[in-house]
């Protein structure tokens, strides 16, 4: 049995299963593009991050005025003005380049929650698949005892077998059905769970085996999305702190016309006036001193993370590795089961092994079965948490 793609429990062992169509991991995922509700919903963050882009790039605006003073027996006065304080104190061009920050650290954020989906995603198939693969192998191992049951009772009835071992078989029959009933719920829970997801699949359909990829050669300084989004983080706290340093305001200037009329007599001319508020005692300290922890707290999140995050990398690959080999040595043993069930099946039936070898064999060799299933599923976990950690998809032994 070759090792680099372990394709689910052997087929040399798994009922034929009928299907109509076949679902693979792959037609489950392509589902996740930009326009699904799913991916959609992780966009709020990055709406807010283009919002405040856009509007560190916009302009202050204007302020028009407009009085007339008609007091009695005293001249009628009309002023038109317009005043305008130009973003000329350092804060606009810092104000731009942390809403751009901002917008690469929502980006870098959406990514890695999109990972988070896709993991949700390949966790639903992967539960329906092996629910589907241990309600076959349940379901199989009943029929087989069920038959072997059904024989010996027929063997009872001309005196060839005790009533004793007809109840053994009753008995074990039983403890199937019972293990295939929680099979049979399992089973139902996650396929609903995967069709909620996917609930353009058709009807029929089924999911296909699935595929252990080979373990990654080396994984050396991860660039995940996580990271990223705390290095742009980083650079919006900075650049947050230079601007709310700059406490020195451009005047407001303000142009305009006035005019003034008595007894007939009208004079107009300009207006031109500037403002300026002095920085004497509000300096926006408490603004400042809360910028500069934010950066502070932003480069340790940073570091953390990153300490984190490698050694969440090593642990993961180490793991995948681990639950790789045991899911391949799982399934090489799972794999000889048809030829031991046949060869005690023959004995006990040539009277050569008794029923308690025969059923204990049979227990052994299923549980073998199921134990794969089971082990391929943890391998399949410590997949989805890697490429999580990592933010983005595994593409096999070549993944650097």
């Amino acid at each position: 049995m070759s090792r680099p793609l372990i394709a689910g429990i052997a087929v040399l062992w798994l009922a034929p299963m009928a299907r109509a169509q076949e679902v693979t991991e792959e037609d489950f995922l392509s589902a996740l593009n930009d326009n699904n509700a799913a991916v959609l919903s992780l966009k709020d963050g990055l709406a807010r991050a283009e919002g405040a882009r856009v509007q560190a790039r916009t302009l202050p605006n204007p302020r028009l005025d407009f009085w007339r003073e008609e007091p009695e027996s005293n001249p009628q006065t009309t002023n038109w003005t317009i005043s305008w304080t130009p973003p000329l104190n350092g804060r606009y061009g810092l104000g731009k380049k942390a809403a751009e920050a901002g917008l690469a650290a929502a980006r870098d954020r959406f990514e890695a929650e999109r990972a988070e989906v896709r993991r949700e995603f390949r966790r639903a198939f992967a539960e329906w698949r092996l629910a589907l693969e241990r309600r076959d192998t349940l379901r199989q191992q009943l029929d087989l005892v069920t038959n072997l049951g059904e024989s010996e009772r027929q063997r009872a009835r001309v005196g060839e077998q005790s009533g004793l071992a007809v109840r053994r078989f009753t008995l074990a029959e039983g403890e199937v059905r019972t293990a295939l009933g929680s099979a049979d719920a399992a089973y139902a829970w996650a396929e609903s769970s995967a069709r909620a997801l996917r609930r353009d699949l058709p009807a029929e359909s089924q999911p296909a085996p699935l595929v252990l990829p080979e373990p990654p050669a080396a994984l050396d300084s991860p660039d995940s999305p996580q990271l990223g989004a705390l290095e742009q983080e980083k650079e919006q706290a900075g650049y947050e702190a230079r601007r709310v340093g700059r406490f020195l305001g451009f005047p407001t200037l303000l142009v305009g016309w006035q005019t003034i009329e008595n007894g007939g007599i009208s004079a107009s001319g300009p207006i031109v006036a500037a403002g300026w508020t002095v920085p004497l005692f509000d300096r926006d300290q408490g603004a400042r001193l809360e910028a500069q922890q934010r950066s502070d707290i932003a480069a340790a999140r940073l570091t953390f993370e990153q300490a984190r995050i490698a050694g969440d990398v090593e642990g993961g690959l180490g793991a995948y590795r681990a639950l790789f080999t045991s899911a391949h040595e799982a399934e090489k043993t799972a794999g000889e089961t048809d030829r031991t069930i046949q060869a005690a099946t023959a004995a006990f039936r040539a009277g050569e092994a008794g029923l308690t070898d025969l059923l204990e064999t049979l227990r052994s060799a299923f549980t073998a079965r199921l134990r794969a299933i089971d082990t391929r599923g943890q391998a399949l976990e410590a997949h989805r948490d890697l490429e999580a950690v990592l933010g983005r998809p595994l593409t096999g032994k070549g993944d650097q």
